[in-house]
């Protein structure tokens, strides 16, 4: 639910600063359109917000902003989900992608997260309980989508988060090193879901040193 405000984030002002144009989409599911916009989104992660980002894509593109060849993506927690997803459900689309801290895996993510049975239940994601619930969760899991994946993907983990933990980030990684795609997985030890924000310095610093280095060495 949450949803980008005028002020830049950190993120933004690096990459800008190095020559990117940077787009920050308030897809269906974020605040500040009201409550339909929201309740579009409860139960369809993947499906609404992945049309959103592709609304915004194209219309880059259209305009003349982006290099439909030179697109990447970039998210954190929720984003880190959808950034799995969209290289999985759009590989021609994006060129390079960062997801940090993120979802692959929503069987997983339900039983391993320390808020996993209550928000699956306030976001009407489904529950592991029957054949059903494994199904629409198993719908809704990048991991799923992980032979399809061509991107280059860096992934970044924050080896003490509670709410998206690293043994759920771990399996797509493996996946993608098992089939031989472009993938590395950075783990940050001492660090929690926030770290980007509220970490250490080094751990920050060194976080946006490789997100940058990422783009640069596969879109420019």
């Amino acid at each position: 639910m949450g949803a980008w405000s005028p002020a830049p984030w950190l993120e933004v002002q690096i990459l800008t600063s190095a020559g990117f144009t940077v787009a920050l989409p308030n897809v269906r599911g974020s605040t500040s359109y009201g409550r339909d916009w929201i309740r579009q989104h409860l139960g369809h992660w993947g499906d609404v917000d992945a049309a959103d980002v592709i609304a915004v894509v194209d219309h880059l593109v259209a305009a003349g902003v982006a290099d439909p060849a030179r697109v990447g993506i970039l998210g954190l927690s929720y984003g880190g989900f959808l950034v799995n997803w969209m290289v999985g459900a759009h590989p021609e689309r994006f060129a390079a992608a960062v997801s940090e801290n993120g979802v692959s895996n929503q069987i997983g993510a339900w039983a391993n997260s320390d808020s996993g049975p209550d928000y699956n239940r306030r976001s009407h994601l489904g529950e592991p309980f029957d054949d059903e619930g494994f199904a629409a969760l198993w719908r809704q899991s990048p991991l799923r989508l992980a032979s399809r994946i061509r991107t280059p993907l860096l992934m970044l983990q924050a080896e003490a988060d509670l709410r998206c933990p690293p043994q759920d980030n771990e399996q797509l990684f493996l996946v993608l090193r098992a089939l031989g795609r472009t993938v590395e997985y950075v783990l940050y030890p001492e660090s929690s879901h926030i770290y980007a924000v509220t970490g250490r310095p080094d751990r920050r610093k060194d976080r946006h040193a490789r997100m940058l280095a990422w783009f640069q060495r596969h879109l420019e």
